[in-house]
């Protein structure tokens, strides 16, 4: 008997890791398509403005004597609008999740167990009080260990950078204000200064100096999810050094 719940578990921990992969990925595919489309559109709109300021009147490509400028903006704006299109038609279909009463300290230690590898590879210690009195969040099951896993990993890769004070990550899940479940996971790494936490959330900012080529999308799909559950996801100091990630979810 006992074999067999080690069976069981084994393959719903197996089935978690890969829902929470497929899930993430799209959800990376979704934030990349619209921070590319984002920032695509400040030049276009740059080039519209001086597209305007020319004053070229009924001035086509074809006609002789359009400005060599004007036709090249032309070209560039009809260029540009064609890639955004492009882009729209390459998101994502945006799915309905099914959203149920998840326990929240379920959904951690589902999270730690899978990154538990990384952990150990990582030579980081644990910490995890959980309130045994939390309420339930309205979730789906997978959309909130995506979530958590998010900032678990952040959490490994402050560690990992220079500077870092030890190599400890605490996590507490309890009762927040407002009849709120709070989930804060504190690492022990350098810090986040306070210029870059209004950036931090940004897609395709990153503030890791050993992972210079990193996406920086984690931390965007992060507050796009805590965003949906109607949350909040804030960075707080910490008198001890390193960052603290805080998530709060209303309660069911």
């Amino acid at each position: 008997m006992e074999f067999q719940k080690q069976e069981y578990e084994k393959a719903r921990l197996n089935a978690i890791r890969a829902r929470m992969a497929e899930m993430e990925m799209e959800y990376r595919t979704r934030e990349v398509i619209d921070g590319a489309l984002y920032l695509l559109q400040k030049p276009l709109n740059v080039m519209t403005a001086l597209s305007n300021n020319l004053q070229r009147g009924n001035c086509s490509k074809s006609a002789s004597g359009c400005p060599p400028m004007g036709c090249a903006l032309d070209e560039a704006l009809d260029s540009g609008r064609e890639a955004a299109r492009t882009l729209r038609l390459s998101l994502p279909d945006e799915k309905d999740f099914l959203h149920a009463p998840v326990n929240i300290n379920e959904a951690i230690r589902d999270c730690l167990i899978v990154s538990a590898d990384r952990i150990d590879a990582s030579g980081i210690e644990v910490d995890w009080h959980a309130s045994s009195s939390l309420p339930m969040i309205f979730s789906d099951d997978i959309v909130i260990r995506v979530l958590l896993r998010i900032i678990l990993d952040n959490a490994i890769n402050a560690i990992n950078e220079h500077g870092a004070n030890s190599r400890e990550v605490s996590v507490i899940s309890r009762v927040g204000a407002d009849h709120t479940v709070e989930v804060c996971i504190h690492d022990s790494g350098p810090g986040i200064a306070r210029s870059a936490r209004a950036k931090i959330f940004e897609p395709f900012y990153t503030a890791w100096k050993s992972r210079p080529h990193h996406a920086g999308m984690g931390l965007a799909i992060a507050r796009q999810i805590v965003s949906d559950l109607h949350g909040d996801i804030d960075i707080r100091e910490s008198v001890t050094g390193g960052s603290i990630v805080c998530i709060n979810l209303p309660a069911c």
